[in-house]
């Protein structure tokens, strides 16, 4: 609400929402929705996805997904997105039987694996009910392009846009001398001939 209101004071009243959804989860950081009303309206109520939906999607380490239906005004098309933040690759899973694989992924693969397979089968049921195919993962999944989340998305149907727009060089930040992403934009096939581009920030 802070954040919103700040960008409304500078862009004009109204420019900007949020989708109001109280607290998700447990943790004091949580993803959410920023959106211009007058391009697109949230379509009915929103839905989480946690441990109680799928008990693989261990939500003490990801924390909740969010989904959306968004309808645009000028068409009435619809698109589900569903925001992401899956466990850091910095702290330990050993505490729920996901030891360091000592396999260049880092702590917590298979957690954040086994999420984004509970993330795909999901959306696969359309959990906001919005009856149209168009599905759209973003957030910060914390994986490489050939990490073992990504490719399980991808053997879902989805599509890595970055990679797809921009090809194998696309990077959004430079750690350690190296050069990569961990935030994804990902369209399952209905989706991507509809999608125009991307950019990394």
């Amino acid at each position: 609400a802070d954040l919103v209101a700040g960008l409304n004071a500078v862009a004009g009243a109204g420019t900007y929402d949020f989708v109001d959804t109280g607290v998700i989860g447990t943790d004091q950081i949580k993803v959410g929705f920023i959106y211009q009303p007058a391009a697109v309206s949230p379509l009915g109520d929103f839905a989480v996805l946690d441990s109680s939906i799928d008990p693989t999607f261990i939500d003490t380490k990801n924390r909740p997904t969010l989904i959306q239906t968004f309808e645009q005004n000028s068409t009435s098309e619809r698109v589900t997105v569903a925001v992401n933040h899956l466990k850091s690759k910095g702290s330990s899973c050993s505490d729920v039987g996901d030891p360091e694989p000592n396999d260049g992924q880092a702590s917590c693969a298979a957690t954040r694996t086994a999420a984004a397979i509970a993330l795909a089968n999901y959306l696969g049921t359309d959990p906001t009910g919005s009856g149209d195919p168009d599905f759209l993962i973003v957030g910060d999944l914390n994986s490489y392009a050939m990490e073992d989340p990504i490719m399980a998305l991808i053997a879902a149907g989805y599509t890595d846009l970055l990679d797809d727009f921009q090809g194998a060089d696309a990077y959004s930040y430079l750690f350690d001398g190296q050069l990569g992403y961990l935030d994804y934009a990902l369209a399952n096939d209905a989706l991507l001939a509809q999608v125009s581009g991307t950019t990394a920030w």
